[in-house]
């Protein structure tokens, strides 16, 4: 008998543009039992909704299954890899490059839970938790993530990043960036990257919200992934664990755009 559908699982055809990215079976092991597709609604189900891995509803998989799943692909770098794939088809059908020439960085400060490991405080937000440093394209699609505790100043953990990201596009030559990561930066990433970035500042007499030019599209993207309640705090033991679900939250945005629902 077929479960009842959650407005967090994907559509089958949605399934079928990354089941062939998903890891085979390790040589050797025991033949698969479980379905893929029930494996990676489930693990949907708990970045949407923000449960504990034990409260995985029962017409799931087992949590352990799912869990370990999730992990693995975490370790082995597998979310990122079908993130970036599906970047490129994406944009691709967006009628832009496959490959950006150009990104908006940016970085959003979070609260931990208790029993969240790596934390910081940040003075500016005056908050006690972690950031997530990240950098999207221009169609606000995310193109890398970096979680750090929430005491590193962005101009820190900016370098870190962009040389994560001259890596993996390597067409990269333009990057729009708030006040925070103006002086050093700006002559690092000429220097070492041969990168311009551009501080988008804001407007003089500013008071309260306003608008600003290249910098709202990383904005709504934060915004995008912090509808996902797993992304509303950081309940990670591990910084990576956080960039994993970033990646997902990304994953899931695509493929909606690429095979949307009927």
């Amino acid at each position: 008998m077929r479960r009842r559908r959650y407005t967090s699982d994907l559509t089958r055809q949605q399934f079928k543009r990354i089941e062939a990215l998903l890891p085979a079976c390790k040589a050797g092991g025991r033949p698969r039992k479980v379905e893929m597709y029930e494996v990676v609604c489930a693990i949907l189900y708990v970045l949407q909704n923000g449960c504990t891995w034990r409260n995985l509803p029962h017409d799931f998989p087992a949590w352990q299954t799912v869990y370990g799943y999730f992990r693995r692909f975490q370790r082995d770098g597998t979310w990122e890899a079908v993130n970036r794939f599906l970047l490129r088809r994406t944009r691709k059908k967006a009628g832009r490059n496959p490959e950006p020439s150009a990104g908006i960085l940016d970085a959003q400060t979070v609260r931990c839970t208790p029993q969240a490991g790596l934390r910081g405080v940040d003075a500016g937000k005056k908050t006690n938790g972690r950031k997530r440093h990240i950098v999207v394209d221009t169609l606000g699609l995310l193109l890398v993530v970096f979680v750090t505790a929430g005491s590193v100043q962005d101009r820190v953990g900016a370098p870190i990043l962009l040389g994560s990201l001259a890596k993996r596009f390597p067409q990269l030559r333009y990057i729009w960036a708030d006040g925070g990561y103006s002086g050093e930066l700006v002559a690092w990433a000429k220097q070492v990257l041969s990168w311009v970035v551009e501080i988008v500042k804001g407007v003089a007499g500013q008071r309260g919200f306003v608008v600003l030019p290249r910098r709202w599209v990383v904005e709504r993207t934060l915004a995008w992934f912090t509808r996902s309640r797993r992304l509303t705090r950081d309940y990670e033991g591990l910084p990576e664990t956080t960039e994993a679900w970033f990646y997902l939250a990304n994953i899931r945005l695509m493929l909606r755009r690429l095979e949307p629902a009927p």
